[in-house]
């Protein structure tokens, strides 16, 4: 890692469920680099304010969450392929000639399959979402040459331009759009990129089933209802707290150059120590 201590942070709004300081705590301790991670909660107006600050007090880079991952996608001066497609980033970093982003939500999707060992490849979809969240795991899901992605949501018009959007990507995808509530059909792959389960209460409108992939990008210390129903039902699963320690492992990879050799193991021994310290462990 870097000689000198990494600075790092998260902005967005509200923050107070925020698990990303532990996370980075645990990486410093597994490395034995110094890494300071800040939250910082700002406003729409003190968006660009924030960022320049961050520069000044001389971080690598920073996360994005809520509601800030589209519109700091307009500040960026070089984007990842994910981030150009979804119109979402997640970790930005400071580079010579300007910031520089990659979305980190859509690659840790693609790393949790592959952890996994699960092939996606000519399988159907369905997501949850029109946001953000749901553009990225469409993004992965194409990547990952699924057969068929359904993105459904309450704001069905977004979600059509989502699925044109993604479409025109992945050609070999047959991406679409669908209503909130639950149609018949089994798709073999079930995605949460909405609120719910952590800023929200509640799950998606399904009904996990044996055999089927439930991944969900919504975390809860004690668990999400939907991955704990998809737990229940003998689905695979892929939860939040995972794609969380993913999210933070790439973004360390971004900001300092970790071999990826090296963020596997990180990643694996992190997720490991950070279940135990929620269920009140060291």
């Amino acid at each position: 890692m870097q000689k000198t201590p990494l600075k790092a942070g998260l902005i967005g709004r509200p923050l107070s469920k925020s698990l990303s300081p532990d996370i980075f705590g645990i990486f410093a301790a597994l490395t034995g680099e110094r890494i300071s991670y800040e939250l910082r909660e700002v406003e729409q107006q003190g968006l660009r304010p924030a960022i320049e600050q961050a520069r000044a007090q001389g971080w690598a880079g920073f996360n994005v969450t809520l509601p800030y991952k589209k519109e700091v996608c307009s500040l960026l001066r070089l984007a990842d392929p994910a981030v150009k497609a979804a119109g979402a980033v997640n970790a930005v970093r400071f580079g010579r000639g300007g910031l520089e982003g990659m979305n980190t939500d859509a690659r840790a999707l693609l790393e949790a399959l592959q952890e996994l060992s699960y092939n996606a490849a000519g399988k159907s979809a369905v997501v949850f979402g029109a946001g953000g969240a749901a553009a990225s795991s469409g993004w992965a899901l194409g990547r990952a040459m699924a057969a068929a992605v359904v993105f459904r949501a309450r704001d069905k018009a977004a979600a059509s331009a989502l699925a044109a959007r993604l479409a025109d990507c992945f050609p070999d995808t047959a991406f679409s759009a669908a209503g909130w509530e639950a149609e018949k059909g089994e798709p073999d792959i079930l995605v949460n990129a909405t609120p719910l389960g952590m800023y929200e209460p509640g799950r998606p409108p399904c009904e996990p089933r044996r055999g089927q992939l439930c991944a969900d990008l919504a975390y809860a210390p004690a668990g999400a209802d939907f991955t704990a129903e998809a737990a229940r039902a003998g689905a695979l699963v892929i939860d939040g707290l995972s794609l969380l320690v993913w999210q933070a492992a790439l973004s360390l990879r971004f900001w300092a150059g970790l071999p990826t050799g090296d963020i596997v193991k990180f990643k694996r021994e992190a997720f490991s120590l950070l279940e135990k310290k929620i269920k009140g462990g060291s």
